[in-house]
């Protein structure tokens, strides 16, 4: 089902479930952020998951007030800058921010590939830390055979069966739920240890 039949899919999406896909992406890669900015001492972890709260509130409560563009206007001094730091986990922490600016762009822009993009970015934030782990580049299949990207692949294929419905608050609330994994990210950082 990964692949081009699956993003063929994403694509056609509505774009309230794109923002709801990329949010859910953004969600469960909120680990990973809240870990690099307490090690690093940069960024705050609350003003991303405040961001994430003010995203899920736009989509589930009815007549919202959310100023978007000012709430993400301020995180983007929070954006980690890769090259600027020594730690691996810049990366992911950049990946996850890069999943929660394609949800703010799929209400602001609309452009439809803001879901595929979130995707991407989660996928390659697996891909990364896997080959990171095994310190070598891996091909696709030694990839795919991998237990942590063969769990993000079948995440985004459950998470596209859970936003292909009509649009409902509760059933959005549902895959926030479902997104935040019991607080383990896309890569196995779970913020209890």
């Amino acid at each position: 089902m990964f692949g081009d039949k699956f993003y063929k899919r994403l694509n056609e999406l509505q774009p309230w479930q794109q923002t709801v896909f990329a949010l859910a992406l953004a969600e469960r890669m909120y680990p990973n952020y809240a870990l690099f900015s307490q090690t690093s001492g940069f960024g705050s972890a609350q003003a991303f998951r405040q961001t994430l709260d003010h995203m899920w509130e736009y989509l589930t409560v009815k007549g919202s007030r959310v100023n978007l563009s000012s709430i993400l206007e301020a995180f983007e001094d929070e954006i980690p800058d890769p090259t600027k730091f020594e730690s691996y986990g810049a990366y992911p922490a950049l990946d996850a921010c890069v999943a929660l600016g394609c949800a703010y762009n799929s209400v602001v822009c609309r452009v439809g590939e803001e879901a595929e993009e979130s995707s991407y970015a989660s996928v390659g934030c697996v891909a990364g830390f896997v080959e990171m782990l095994e310190d070598r580049e891996m091909d696709d299949e030694e990839l795919y055979e991998h237990e942590l990207f063969e769990g993000e692949l079948e995440f985004q294929v459950e998470l596209l069966k859970k936003v292909a419905f009509e649009r409902d608050s509760d059933r959005i609330l549902a895959i926030k739920q479902f997104a935040a994994q019991g607080g383990i990210s896309n890569i196995g950082i779970s913020l209890e240890d």
